[in-house]
This record gives structure tokens, C-alpha cells and sequence, in this order.
């Protein structure tokens, strides 16, 4: 059954199994990981065995290469441009604010999930020592409009009026319908208003609509949807496409990066042919 495009709690999921990729590549602290994440990441080594076997890739080397890439743009603009406010949206537990925390005390760092993951991050890290007025954990759900869990709310409630942010979603849109997360992003879009020159960092998947290779991938999507309770959608066909929906939302500027441009300068996983995954990085006017 399709879940309720409001919902993004059975996402979490699959963000177990995130979570224990990111701990067994020394990504994360043992303190994010999870009681299920070994039991998944086992479960799964066989899929990711014929995956890999199949197809020349596998989740985890998806997984990491985004992750990397993302954390790469990231660091650089701290450094190079002086980014000092960083929105991570449905961040279930990805290490990444941590880490970046203890690299640049000074950034103010906003990690938001649906309540019980957001509770259950917030809780990990503060028993760690690590929170903080520039570092916080809050409830937020990307279909609400308005209220305390709204992303407009929080940005209110959490950042510096005037100055940008980085927005960042990984791990999330692809859960979800082109539809759904149009008027989304066009939010987001929206944020460079009273934020200007803020940017958005997500992945995407360029995945054609014919041929062979589309319907093996569309297959382990089909098999991972059901893991999850969820629609997972491939919105694009090539990176053209990418740039005309996020332009058409209201961003500034479109860059599509592909992993494999930064595969020897971060140590990335190779696939055998293509790689899917691509990190779109927007930025508002």
C-alpha cells in the first residue's frame, strides 16, 4: 500500500541500515548506531553480493558515494566561502552533523526527522555531550506548511535572519513522488528571500526509461519499496531534466555533480560502468 505522502516515518527503515554502512566505513561513532543496523546490514549482504554481481553496484557503494560527495561540497564551502548555517532535513543517523560540529564548533548545525527518530537522535547525542544552542535535533515534517514542525518555522526559530544556508536532504526525496516534492523544493527555493545566496544539497538518480539496465534498477527499487512501505521513484532521465525541474522551482543556479569526478580525490567505491547516483547542488537567488 502506498503510504500517505505526509508520512515519512517508515522511511527510518531504511535509515537503519544507512546508519550501519556509515558505522562500518568509520563514517559514524558507535554511539549512532543501531540495534537492528548489524542484523539489516547482514540481511542484506546477500542482495548487495547479487546486486553487485548483476548490475556492477550495490546500495552501499551508492550509499557512500553520495555521502562523501555531499560531505566534500560541504566542507568546501565552510572553507572557501564561509558557510555557517547548515539545515540537515530528515537526517535519521547520519553522522554528518556530528562530525562537522567537531571540525567547525563555530557553524550552527540543525538536524530535523519526524518526531520519534528526531527524539532518538536528540537523546544519542546529548548523552554524548554534543549538543548545543549551535547544535540541535528538532521534529520536522517536510509536508507541513505551517506549524512548529513546518520547515519555515524552524528556519525561524533556528537561524540567523539574512544570512544563507545550506540546505541539505539525503536519503529522502527519492521515497516520495516528483509531485510530492516539487512544491517542496520550490519552498526551499524560497527560503533565498530572507536567506539569500542559500543552497540546497540532495541526490538523485539518473535512471532511463527503457532498456534492460532501467528495469533491474527499477526492480531493486520495486523490492526496497516494500521494505520500507513506500513509493521509491526515480524522477529523472539525465541531468538536462534536473536543471530544468530546480530551475523551474525557483532556484538560482543548478550544478548536477557525478561521483565519479571525485573518485580518486575521496577514496570513492566504483561500480562496474555508470554510476547512478548524482548530487544536485541548487543555490537561491
Amino acid at each position: 500500500m502506498r503510504r500517505q505522502s505526509d508520512d515519512t516515518a517508515s522511511i527510518s527503515f531504511t535509515g537503519l541500515y544507512t546508519g550501519e554502512v556509515w558505522r562500518r566505513n568509520s563514517l559514524a561513532p558507535a554511539f549512532l548506531g543501531s540495534g537492528a543496523g548489524p542484523w539489516l546490514y547482514r540481511g542484506f549482504l546477500p542482495v548487495e553480493w547479487l546486486s553487485r554481481s548483476l548490475g556492477g553496484s550495490n546500495l552501499r557503494t551508492i550509499l557512500l558515494q553520495r555521502h562523501r560527495t555531499m560531505d566534500h561540497l560541504l566542507e568546501r564551502w565552510i572553507r572557501e566561502e564561509g558557510a555557517t548555517q547548515v539545515l540537515e532535513i530528515a537526517s535519521g543517523l547520519s553522522p554528518r552533523g556530528y562530525r562537522f560540529r567537531k571540525c567547525f564548533p563555530g557553524l550552527t548545525y540543525v538536524e530535523t526527522d519526524m518526531p520519534g527518530m528526531a527524539e532518538r537522535k536528540r537523546r544519542a547525542l546529548e548523552h554524548e555531550g554534543a549538543l548545543s544552542d549551535g547544535h540541535q535535533v528538532v521534529p520536522l515534517n517536510v509536508f507541513h506548511r505551517e506549524g512548529p514542525e513546518s520547515m519555515e518555522s524552524v528556519v525561524e526559530q533556528c537561524f540567523r535572519p539574512g544570512e544563507p544556508i545550506v540546505v541539505i536532504t539525503e536519503g529522502l526525496t527519492s521515497y516520495f513522488t516528483l509531485e510530492d516534492m516539487a512544491p517542496f523544493w520550490a519552498r526551499i527555493a524560497a527560503l533565498g528571500s530572507r536567506h539569500p545566496g542559500s543552497r540546497y544539497l540532495m541526490e538523485t538518480y539518473l535512471v532511463p526509461r527503457q532498456g534492460g539496465f532501467s528495469r533491474a534498477i527499477r526492480l531493486g527499487a520495486e523490492a526496497l519499496g516494500r521494505l520500507s512501505a513506500s513509493d521509491v521513484t526515480f524522477h529523472f532521465a539525465d541531468a538536462t531534466e534536473v536543471e530544468e525541474q530546480f530551475r523551474s522551482a525557483g532556484f538560482a543556479s543548478v550544478r548536477v555533480h557525478d561521483p565519479a569526478d571525485y573518485r580518486e580525490r575521496l577514496d570513492l567505491p566504483s561500480n562496474r560502468g555508470d554510476a547512478v547516483v548524482r548530487v544536485v547542488e541548487t543555490r537561491s537567488g
